[in-house]
């Protein structure tokens, strides 16, 4: 049958994919594959299938700008957040519309980059821990997993910005629940058939204890902020009100953004420091420019927040490295209603798939893509490229609330590692990304670790 469009539209091109599966054995095998080879056959719009249904891929940058900022209350996250609701309920990134809109303006002065200031302090104590054990590994000649090692600085690093409140002791046990909640949370996501919570299934009861634990620590100390403000971070967002109304924070409404900011705060930045130590063992030049911005800058010093700006260079390795390997490597908008994009027609419902990690490696807007170049993001470079091409923390109304702390910390981990030690991936240590969460090295980022 031919499917006669009006004439001001055209149809969107795509691979057809296999009867009734289309294109799901290459999504199971290989996902950024099949959108990197999608968007290069057939350009910034392509249509594909999943099991009859079909889904649109977005790069093409004016697009990608139409979706996300100019037009963007007609694409909500709609369906592709909701298993996220098991463990994050209503946080930020998983709500739209008018309640959207409330607590993004209650929430976006607590991360304002003066106020996230006053964090550097806890920040900076709790990388100097971890520094101090890597000294001691790098005395035994012990390798490190910085994939590892840096979902464990970035946790924990969170948890003490969150909460000032003594607490040392209940970090292992709140590290552990969130993990368990994070795979669990990732693994429901995967399957076709949601069951209900409820059921004394292995998984699903070893998930309701992971969330009790984390609920009967937050809670009390949400309480014990509302009694005793303190200068962290969850004292500045129950500081935060309403500008019409005046309310703040419901407890409930804290603890989801308590646990959204653990699960968004952490992964993404540790991710993005597996990768860069990576990047930078493979580019000893780049390093070597960095360890002298470094010494010329701090002297030797721990550094302060006011530093972070003259650290020019490292902003710009920084950038190279989220676009090659942006943590949020896909996210997907659902239109609410009939739209038209530059002449394709989006049905109402339709899912769109848009993708930094392909969009950031389009020849046309960077040369040579693959290549590791931090030269990219000098200011005469930026002012060259398009604005919309790059955007690793999402782009329009919906982008990231944390990228500023995501910012703070990756610049506080890297001066300071760089500082005291050189790291050397291990010889024949095969490195594969594994899109999950968030893109991470699948087979983790074995190092050796030498005190300067």
């Amino acid at each position: 049958m031919t499917v006669t469009l009006p004439s001001n539209q055209r149809p969107v091109p795509g691979p057809r994919g296999r009867p009734i599966l289309g294109m799901m054995p290459e999504m199971i095998s290989d996902m950024l594959g099949l959108f990197s080879r999608t968007a290069r056959e057939y350009g910034g719009i392509a249509q594909f299938k999943l099991l009859n249904k079909s889904y649109l891929l977005v790069t093409n940058p004016d697009y990608v700008k139409y979706i996300l900022q100019d037009n963007y209350k007609n694409y909500i996250r709609g369906r592709s957040v909701e298993t996220g609701r098991v463990l994050l309920g209503n946080g930020l990134p998983l709500i739209d519309g008018d309640f959207w809109l409330r607590e993004r303006r209650m929430l976006q002065p607590a991360f304002h980059r003066e106020r996230l200031g006053k964090l550097v302090n806890t920040v900076t104590a709790v990388i100097d821990t971890f520094m101090q054990d890597w000294a001691e590994r790098a005395r035994q000649h012990q390798t490190l997993d910085l994939d590892d090692e840096m979902m464990r600085l970035t946790l924990t690093v969170i948890i003490k910005s969150m909460f000032s409140s003594p607490m040392d002791d209940k970090i292992p046990a709140l590290s552990h629940a969130f993990h368990v909640a994070s795979k669990f949370m990732l693994w429901r996501s995967q399957q076709m058939v949601q069951l209900p919570l409820s059921l004394p299934l292995p998984r699903h009861i070893e998930y309701n204890r992971a969330l009790h634990v984390l609920n009967d620590t937050i809670y009390p100390l949400i309480a014990e902020a509302r009694k005793h403000p303190k200068d962290d971070l969850l004292g500045m967002m129950l500081d935060m009100r309403d500008a019409d109304t005046g309310e703040g924070l419901s407890d409930k409404q804290a603890r989801d953004e308590v646990v959204t900011i653990f699960f968004a705060g952490h992964e993404t930045t540790a991710a993005t420091m597996a990768w860069a130590f990576y990047l930078l063992s493979q580019h000893p030049e780049v390093e070597q420019r960095l360890r002298m911005e470094l010494k010329s800058v701090l002297d030797g010093r721990a550094p302060t927040f006011a530093d972070l700006p003259r650290l020019v260079y490292m902003q710009q390795v920084l950038n190279e490295v989220l676009r090659l390997y942006p943590a949020a490597y896909l996210f997907a908008r659902e239109a609410i209603v009939d739209d038209v994009l530059d002449g394709y027609r989006i049905p109402a419902n339709t899912l769109i798939f848009i993708s930094p990690y392909v969009g950031h490696r389009d020849p046309k807007f960077w040369p040579n893509p693959e290549r590791f170049d931090p030269e990219r993001f000098t200011p005469e470079q930026v002012a060259s490229r398009p604005r919309h091409v790059y955007y690793p923390f999402g782009e329009g109304p919906h982008v990231c609330i944390g990228n500023n702390f995501a910012v703070m910390e990756m610049q506080l981990i890297l001066a300071m590692a760089l500082q005291r030690f050189h790291l050397q991936l291990i010889p024949n240590h095969p490195i594969a990304l594994k899109p999950e969460a968030t893109l991470r090295p699948k087979h983790g980022m074995k190092m050796t670790v030498e005190a300067l």
